[in-house]
């Protein structure tokens, strides 16, 4: 079997990985300096703390998608490997909105992003 297919599938799977650490770095990132802000400044950190909420929902829903991506990628890998043919077509099966779901609720995405959530409505309670 040409090997070719299969370093361009463990490459994109890596890309997709990659992306997902990044969504997780700006948001940790983001609310971080948006608490420090409203820490330092104490002026209006209700309005403050809901700035950073659209962000952060975005950024949980995108590291979903990557790994949602990612898994997609990955079937496409173990396909090729069993079917022992090479072949150069990278089109994953779509993200469908259950797939999207079940990665939301994943614990290495749900436990980053839920717990910034509660401490951006914590602190815009204040």
């Amino acid at each position: 079997m040409d090997a070719k297919p299969l370093e361009f599938l463990q490459a994109i799977i890596a890309r997709m990985a990659a992306n997902s650490t990044q969504m997780k770095t700006w948001n940790v990132g983001l609310t971080t300096a948006v608490i420090g802000f409203v820490a330092a400044h104490e002026g209006h950190p209700a309005r403050a703390a809901l700035f950073t909420l659209g962000p952060a929902l975005a950024f949980w829903a995108l590291d979903a998608y990557y790994l949602a991506l990612e898994r997609r990628f990955r079937e496409l890998y173990t396909t090729a490997i069993r079917s022992g043919t090479p072949s150069y077509d990278l089109t994953p099966a779509p993200v469908t909105a259950r797939l999207l779901l079940t990665c939301l609720l994943r614990p290495a995405v749900l436990f980053l992003h839920l717990p910034l959530l509660l401490l951006i409505a914590w602190v815009a309670r204040a």
